[in-house]
């Protein structure tokens, strides 16, 4: 769950999620079987699952990632699904305990997963499933409907929180979370029936055998964080070299990134180049390095040689990114982005939709940032002269559909 603040929304959807948990909690004891008999595997199962939510992996952006989803699908076909939902409570309510989180977060998660298995359970039931030790071969469809359908609940109910804190769409929130979670689900669903049909002919030795895979897909969602934070720790050096040599900009690149990746959640850009937007954002002007400190610091205006040496700070950016390898998908978006939509930027002079994508954005996010900011030949701008400024140069200076997308922004005060 994202980071978001206890208004009167917020809280009135958790109260109704937590009521509604408990009510179908309610609903669903006359499935709950006799603990005894079954509690030294419950006991089991309870132990791995909190295991799960403590090695979940604190994704870069917010949020996180576990391997707890297979547990929880086993114990819905195998002891249905009221124990799993006590399974989903128990297993995160410790939480409340942690430092990392705050008490209605932990309430939130606790209802919210477990209605995800109370809902995923309720499902597989009306399908066809049957619970307890037998072949779930025979129920292939309705555990593939369970499985979606906890997809499904667990990401919208996350969507709509987002949603109340951020003011954004909720079918928005609802696509991009999707796509985040989606994947994860595609793996680990035929893991867990998988798990199911061993558990049931083997018992709880056949689950140790699935800790090492499970072990490895949590070490492979850890690396990828690693290795992410690695290279925007690598970028912002860069970026902070700049900083350094500019001082009249200090904070630029990251006030842009944070903008631009705003703008392209807006514009619905794939996640995986919002990624490489933010990366490009934060490196825009790593040319200057190459520009002289007399003509970066100069109050006065600019010669026209000057200015020239100024709109060389593209092509020597690009050139740098170029040379790193896992940031050349960023070159083309630092090479363009002093491009204008109606031909008339720099370097190339390209022209409307020739302009990447990413650049076009970039320039939008780029002029914002230096018309909100004092620079040394002139004060910043007021809010009305520069959305004046957006709508003057929208299908001129800037991408007339995304300009549009950014106006209203501001206006909403969504642009910070």
């Amino acid at each position: 769950m994202g980071e978001y603040g206890l208004n009167f929304k917020i809280k009135i959807f958790i109260s109704f999620i937590v009521l509604l948990a408990i009510t179908v909690f309610i609903l669903l004891l006359p499935t709950m079987p006799e603990f005894s008999g079954i509690w030294l595997p419950i006991m089991f199962f309870i132990i791995i699952a909190v295991l799960a939510e403590y090695l979940a992996v604190y994704l870069p952006a917010g949020g996180k990632i576990t391997v707890a989803f297979p547990i929880s699908f086993v114990i819905i076909l195998v002891y249905g699904p009221a124990m799993a939902m006590l399974l989903e409570a128990l297993s995160v309510v410790w939480e409340i305990f942690r430092k990392k989180e705050v008490w209605y977060k932990t309430i939130f998660n606790v209802a919210q997963y477990s209605l995800s298995s109370g809902l995923a359970g309720v499902i597989y039931l009306f399908t066809g499933g049957l619970v307890g030790k037998q072949n779930f071969i025979n129920y292939l469809l309705p555990a593939a409907l369970c499985a979606l359908t906890y997809c499904l609940v667990n990401s919208f109910l996350v969507a709509m929180v987002i949603s109340l804190d951020s003011g954004m769409n909720i079918g928005k929130v609802y696509r991009i979370n999707m796509k985040e979670v989606l994947p994860s689900y595609l793996a680990e669903a035929p893991l867990g029936f998988i798990m199911a049909i061993i558990y049931v002919q083997i018992g709880i030795s056949g689950i140790l055998l699935f800790f090492f895979p499970l072990f490895l897909a949590r070490q492979s969602f850890e690396l990828y964080t690693r290795m992410r934070k690695m290279y925007l720790d690598t970028i912002r050096t860069l970026a902070a070299t700049i900083d350094a040599k500019d001082p009249y900009t200090h904070g630029h690149s990251e006030r842009v990134s944070r903008m631009a990746v705003q703008l392209a959640k807006q514009l619905e850009f794939p996640e995986t180049e919002i990624e490489y937007l933010e990366y490009a954002a934060i490196l825009h002007d790593i040319g200057k390095i190459g520009i002289e400190d007399r003509i970066l610091g100069k109050k006065d205006k600019l010669t026209e040689q000057e200015y020239e040496k100024i709109k060389e700070h593209p092509v020597i950016g690009a050139n740098i990114i170029e040379s790193i390898e896992f940031l050349k998908k960023c070159s083309k978006a630092v090479l363009y982005h002093h491009e204008r939509f109606d031909g008339r930027g720099y370097p190339h002079g390209l022209k409307g939709e020739a302009i990447p994508k990413a650049a076009r954005l970039l320039a939008i996010v780029d002029a914002y940032d230096a018309m909100n900011s004092d620079r040394p030949y002139r004060k910043k701008l007021s809010r009305v002269e520069i959305l004046q400024e957006f709508e003057d140069g929208a299908g001129r200076q800037f991408d007339p559909v995304m300009a549009k997308a950014f106006i209203s922004l501001v206006r909403e005060e969504r642009m910070n």
